[in-house]
């Protein structure tokens, strides 16, 4: 198991701008990296800005950009690191949950534009079939003619073939996210993940913790932001809890939020 990033040794700099003031508090003088990290806290605990930091400092690539101001290029400047002496791998990046609802919305506008694209009366035209012909085939297929059988099978076989390229509609957000970082995610690689689990249903985000879990025993590291019990029990996992002042490394069982779902399944423990 590697860790291509050992270590992070933010900017602590009281100063009132943006990363400064969030940052600042937490009076993290350094991180220490495992092959899975994980910075957790509740919302505004400064896990994301100090993941888009991280980010910036590694120049890693992204999809889509965070939270960014007249600051904050002088406060990564200010920041250092100690890597691995081969460096982090080429394919090394951050993901964010925003950056996968705008892969899903454009997967689904591509889907609907081939859709519509499918049933053209040019495309039904190149296949020699006409409209008529084709709602006859949906709604009283028993009256189709043998000889315009094979024409639509033709095509449907075309049609099918086309949707497969765009077709997310009938998949949910959660299963398209899990599908985006099991098509995305490799082995020997190195990712800053804030928040994946986000539309994620539990089942799903247990299958995304095992596949972490998994590519961690094949070299890849993870940086994670995260809320999810699934992603915290990982058990090689290393917590960093930023509600704590100073922020600190914790087990999974010692966090609040963890606690809270212990307390609430305590309270129903009859039901089960």
């Amino acid at each position: 198991m590697r860790t291509y990033l050992q270590q992070f040794f933010p900017c602590l700099e009281n100063r009132h701008v943006y990363p400064y003031r969030v940052v600042y508090p937490m009076m993290l003088e350094h991180v220490d990296f495992a092959p899975i990290t994980i910075l957790y806290g509740n919302n505004g605990s400064g896990k994301s800005t100090l993941l888009n930091v991280l980010a910036r400092h590694l120049g890693l690539k992204k999809m889509t950009l965070g939270n960014d101001n007249e600051y904050f290029e002088g406060y990564v400047k200010k920041c250092s690191s100690c890597i691995d002496d081969e460096g982090l791998p080429e394919d090394s990046s951050f993901i964010r949950s925003e950056d996968i609802m705008v892969k899903i919305a454009r997967q689904r506008k591509l889907y609907a534009e081939i859709k519509k694209d499918v049933l053209s009366d040019n495309v039904l035209r190149d296949y020699g079939i006409s409209k008529r012909l084709y709602e006859k085939a949906l709604t009283d297929p028993e009256s189709v003619k043998a000889a315009d059988y094979a024409l639509l099978s033709r095509f449907t076989a075309f049609q099918q073939a086309q949707l497969a390229l765009g077709n997310s509609e009938a998949t949910s957000n959660g299963e398209s996210a899990l599908e985006y970082f099991k098509e995305h995610l490799f082995d020997e690689s190195f990712y800053l993940l804030d928040e994946p689990e986000n539309s994620m249903a539990p089942a799903f985000q247990q299958q995304l913790a095992q596949h972490i879990e998994l590519l961690a025993r094949m070299d890849t590291q993870f940086v994670i932001a995260t809320h999810s019990p699934f992603l915290l029990a990982i058990p090689s996992a290393r917590i960093y809890d930023l509600d704590a002042r100073p922020s600190m490394e914790r087990a999974w069982y010692e966090l609040e939020n963890m606690k809270a779902y212990y307390r609430l399944f305590k309270q129903f423990e009859d039901r089960f």
